[in-house]
Parts: C-alpha cells; structure tokens; sequence
C-alpha cells in the first residue's frame, strides 16, 4: 500500500476540494449540512477562503498524484463559552481510495492538531446513523456516543482531547471547587 501522506490544504486545492467535496455530497448527501446546488453555486473565491488556515479551522487532504482523494475539517467554536470544543467535520474519502486507512490518518491529524491547542478539550461529530463504515472509524479513533438521542437520523460523538494530569500540590486554590450542601426544598 502507497503512503499518502495528510497535509493540511490551501486556497490552490480549491479547485480539487470542490471536485471531492460535490462528489462527496452527491453519493451521501445526508453526511453533508449542504445540497449540491447550494455547494456548486458557491464562487470559486469563497472556496479558496475556506481552504485558507485560521485559528479556529483547518482542512486536511490526502492527494494521489496531483488528485485529492480524502479530505477532513476541523473546526473550533468561536464563541467564547464554548471555546473548548471542536468540531470535525467534511471527512470524504473517494470510493477507489477507500480500504486503505485514508479516514484514519485524517481523523488522527486532525486529532493530533486539536490536541496542539492547549484550550480545546473535546472533538465533536455527528454521523448519519445508517453510515456504517465511518461509524466503525469514529468508534476505533475513540470517539464515544455523547448520550444525546439521534436528531434526524444522525448520531452525535465526542472525543475528550488528552491533557497532561496536573499534580495535585500545584492546582490553584481558585480552581478548586466548593463542596456546596444540596438545596433542601420544603415539602408542600
């Protein structure tokens, strides 16, 4: 097997993002929070500005050659209360490059970046119910069911980011909980 190796893409992948990106939405539209006219009417600039790298997301691809045949995005919730969590999103891997651990390597990089951010403590995902094959990968990558009952045929995973322990001794007293007694309501 071919080593392919996961890079994060850029504003020239546009054209080969789209490509995958339609062909993605065309044979599992429900995987996709778009339709395919929406998607395709979008200008090629604005794809070129998704592919652009920020703090708060980043779109990894694998290429043969000069085709790109896997992809995945992860991004970061911008509002502050939920600043801690990230979300994956857009993973597509191409029929013929299938079977090969494509999705693997793109879940673990976006994984291993996530985990490079010191704030972020969870990755979040939802995954159609009946997709099988990129629920098996999600459940090997360690994502577990986050509780919450499937909303529109989609299940909802979490992944908690591993964070080094801090030692007991140097925990701050401002982040040390108070034990509060339960709130005692009077019968009627």
């Amino acid at each position: 097997m071919p080593a392919f190796p996961v890079r994060p893409l850029a504003p020239d992948d546009a054209p080969a993002y789209r490509a995958l990106r339609l062909a993605g939405i065309a044979e599992l539209p429900a995987a996709f929070c778009t339709t395919h006219a929406l998607e395709s009417s979008l200008p090629m600039a604005q794809m070129r500005q998704r592919l652009q790298p920020t703090q708060n997301q980043i779109i990894f691809g694998i290429f043969n050659d000069a085709q790109l045949i896997a992809m995945a995005g992860l991004r970061r919730e911008a509002i502050a209360v939920v600043h801690d969590k990230a979300s994956l999103w857009g993973v597509y891997v191409a029929p013929p490059a299938r079977g090969q651990g494509l999705g693997r390597q793109l879940v673990q990089a976006a994984v291993e970046h996530a985990c490079a951010i010191p704030e972020l403590a969870t990755v979040r995902l939802a995954v159609a119910q009946d997709n099988q094959a990129a629920l098996t990968l999600y459940l090997a990558c360690g994502f577990v069911l986050d509780g919450a009952a499937p909303q529109d045929g989609m299940l909802h995973l979490q992944l908690l980011l591993p964070r080094p322990a801090v030692p007991a001794a140097k925990v701050p007293q401002s982040s040390v909980f108070l034990k509060i007694k339960p709130l005692q309501i009077p019968a009627k």
